[in-house]
Order: C-alpha cells, then sequence, then structure tokens
C-alpha cells in the first residue's frame, strides 16, 4: 500500500506539530510544506524529519496544490485563511485536517461542510479535546443521560495571554487575519467542547466583550440559550495570573463537573464518582485524521463542530457589538 501524500499548509508550531505525528505514521508521509516564513519552513523541517529527509518548499499554497501530487493536507494558518485555503484543497479532491476555527464565519463554514460531503472527502477539525479519553467519557456521561437532560452549563477559561494579542508582528493582533482575539482563538475550544459534550445546539446569545485597548477581544461575558430550553454562560479571561479552566453541566438528575485534567459527576442523592480509568484510547487530531482516511475510525471533530462554533461566535460577536441579543444560526 503507498504511503498517503500529505502537505502542510502553515508550518508553525501546529502545522510542524500535526506534520511530525502523520510524518511518524507508516500509513502517511509529509511530502510538500508551504509557509510565508523561511525560518517556519526551516523549523518545520527539523522537526518532522528529525532523522533526516526533506519536502519541497512554497510560499504560496495555490502553486502547492498545482505542482504536488497530494492525498490530503493539513491547514494550520492564521483563521480567516482556513476558508479559501480548506475550499482550494476539497476543490483539488484532498482529504483536509484543519485547525481551530474551522472558518470565522458560519456562512462558510455550511459552505465547507456540503464541498466536504459532496466531494466524499474527510474534513476534519483539530479539536484536541475530542481525542481525550476524559472528554469522551464526559460527554458519554452526558449523552447516555446519567445526569438527566442538561438544563444549565457554565464556562470559564481564565489565561494570562494579553500580551500575546498586543504584540504588534503577531498575526493573532491583526483582526484581518485572526478574525478576533481571545474568545476566538481558546474561546473556540471551550465553545466546541461545551456543544459537544452537551449536543445541545445554541439558539441566542447576549454578550459584552472588551479589547482592553487592544485592536481584538480579551475579556468575554456570553448568556447562552440552548435549542432544548437550557440557560448557559461562558466567561473568558485574558488578563488572569493563573490558568484556570472549568466547565459544569448540571442536568435534571445530577451534574457533571470538568476541571483541569480530570471530571467528576454526581447523581442526586447518590456519591460523588471520579473516575480513574476510561474506556477511549488516547489518540491526537493527527492521528485521527489518519485513521478516518484508512477506513479505521470516524473523524471525532467533524464539520458540523465546526459549523456550530461559527454560528456562536460569530452571533456573539455580533450581539457585543448592538448590545442586543442575537439568534443563533
Amino acid at each position: 500500500m503507498e504511503k498517503l501524500r500529505v502537505g502542510i499548509i502553515g508550518a508553525g508550531g501546529m502545522g510542524r506539530g500535526h506534520g511530525a505525528r502523520i510524518h511518524s505514521r507508516p500509513e502517511a508521509q509529509v511530502t510538500a510544506l508551504c509557509d510565508t516564513s523561511e525560518q517556519a519552513l526551516k523549523l518545520a523541517k527539523e522537526r518532522i524529519f528529525p532523522g533526516g529527509g526533506d519536502a519541497p518548499t512554497y510560499s504560496d499554497w495555490s502553486k502547492m496544490l498545482a505542482q504536488e501530487s497530494l492525498d490530503a493536507a493539513v491547514v494550520s494558518t492564521p483563521h480567516t485563511q482556513h476558508y479559501e485555503q480548506v475550499k482550494g484543497c476539497l476543490e483539488k479532491g484532498l482529504h483536509v485536517l484543519v485547525e481551530k476555527p474551522m472558518t470565522t464565519k458560519a456562512a462558510h463554514a455550511r459552505e465547507l461542510a456540503e464541498l466536504a460531503e459532496s466531494t466524499g472527502k474527510k474534513l476534519a477539525i483539530a479539536y484536541q479535546r475530542h481525542s481525550s479519553p476524559i472528554y469522551r467519557l464526559a460527554r458519554q456521561r452526558v449523552q447516555d443521560g446519567t445526569i438527566g437532560e442538561v438544563k444549565f452549563i457554565t464556562a470559564l477559561i481564565a489565561q494570562d495571554c494579553r500580551d500575546n494579542f498586543a504584540r504588534p508582528e503577531s498575526w493573532r493582533s491583526i483582526p484581518e487575519l485572526s478574525g478576533g482575539g481571545h474568545f476566538m482563538d481558546t474561546g473556540s475550544h471551550v465553545v466546541d467542547i461545551i456543544l459537544w459534550i452537551s449536543g445541545l445546539g445554541p439558539a441566542q446569545v447576549h454578550a459584552f466583550v472588551d479589547n482592553t485597548g487592544l485592536k481584538v477581544d480579551i475579556l468575554t461575558a456570553v448568556a447562552i440559550k440552548f435549542d432544548n430550553g437550557a440557560l448557559g454562560t461562558f466567561a473568558a479571561t485574558g488578563l488572569s495570573p493563573e490558568w484556570r479552566e472549568e466547565i459544569s453541566f448540571y442536568g435534571a438528575e445530577g451534574a457533571l463537573n470538568l476541571r483541569g485534567d480530570g471530571f467528576s459527576y454526581q447523581v442526586r442523592g447518590q456519591d460523588v464518582i471520579m473516575p480513574r480509568r476510561f474506556p477511549f484510547a488516547g489518540t491526537t487530531p493527527a492521528d485521527n485524521f489518519i485513521d478516518a482516511i484508512c477506513g479505521k475510525e470516524e473523524v471525532l471533530a467533524p464539520p458540523i463542530c465546526g459549523i456550530r462554533v461559527a454560528e456562536l461566535t460569530e452571533s456573539t460577536y455580533e450581539s457585543a457589538r448592538t448590545g442586543a441579543p442575537v439568534k443563533v444560526g
């Protein structure tokens, strides 16, 4: 069996990380690299081919697609570039693993999902929590009704990262490239996980954001109404001296809490359960992507996740802009 030929579009930290993992697989190899930075390409080669090896490099992703024979691509570029690049790859007949968020616009997310379906190609989003045994078991417990119908969700992500969004040389500080700040970036992971674990769709949001003097948002507070009538809150800060992530799901019969590297749940009138063994094997977005192409497993973070995140994110920014509640989708 010939190895899958994979091209990397965006050879920064995440791109070379995914590339190294893919190249280590016996079923796949990285055969082309693209980035506008020569330094990024150099570092990517060192990471992906530590024992020696090489691949042609490009500064223009469209030229790479035109000149290289590829089976799949990894897109790990500034957020607003994902749509055009993923679309180009799918139209070229490639499977695609894209970094989060899948797109910054909901209409673009829906278009890419339809294109992936019509071409029969795998489109996966690199939400690593979907590959974690902890989050997969937490989802199973909520989805199987252990805590009853979800009635309320609360999520907090606190980081010390304002300086990262303040650096003028960083694409994250440029709205035209990032599409937003802390909420669009790290917030995407948390928004995704509350939707993925709960299985609920957002129906309406009322949001406030604060850029703290920067061009992109650093503080976010969102009230959410879900399609089953459940309520929720999402809070994000990039001004915290500590890293904290707390997500809780409150159901009609119990509650489930995610705290850092573990979780617990409790059914009303029973003891708290803190799982230490998990029925799922740990994996990575890159491994899941290759396994899905090879027919070994399903994509763990499919396009519907990108659609839901884009819809909620777009509506959140619109609500913050207008100061009024906004329907989602």
